[in-house]
């Protein structure tokens, strides 16, 4: 059974010493995703705790890498679209269809990130997330007017 309440000072200091976490603990990147995938897969490993991830979880995260670059390289094709195909039913056809594939790879990127729990959301407690912002307004609501204010 756990200590309720929150943990004291001593022994956060101790958690901190016990597991020193190596970098060779962290999940290795798999060798046939190509180079972009890599750099996705490197950027999400290395910003969770080494613990964070097991190799049970690397189909997930190649799943996820794929549709992360997918997703770039219909970003780009969308930024660089010729405007001049939306005069023709071709070209908003087109057009329709890499929005669609788009937002296909948006959602499953979403959704492989809420099951792999690399969300904010999910690393976050909801209860702390707003502190951070709420201390440097030194506590006064938006409405309140200091005194050198007025």
């Amino acid at each position: 059974m756990t200590q309720r309440g929150r943990k004291s000072t001593a022994s956060r200091e101790v958690a901190g010493l016990v597991a020193p976490v190596t970098g060779e603990q962290r999940l290795r990147v798999p060798a046939h995703l190509s180079d972009a995938e890599q750099s996705v897969w490197l950027e999400v490993v290395n910003d969770q705790p080494a613990s964070a991830f097991s190799p049970t979880h690397s189909p997930l995260l190649e799943m996820y890498c794929r549709h992360i670059v997918n997703g770039r390289i219909l970003a780009d094709e969308l930024l660089n679209f010729d405007r001049a195909w939306l005069a023709d039913d071709d070209g908003l056809k087109r057009y329709d269809r890499l929005l669609a594939m788009s937002e296909r790879e948006s959602r499953a990127a979403s959704s492989l990130a809420t099951r792999l729990r690399i969300t904010r959301q999910a690393v976050e407690h909801p209860t702390t997330v707003g502190r951070s912002l709420k201390n440097q307004s030194k506590g006064r609501k938006p409405w309140e007017l200091a005194a050198s204010d007025s």
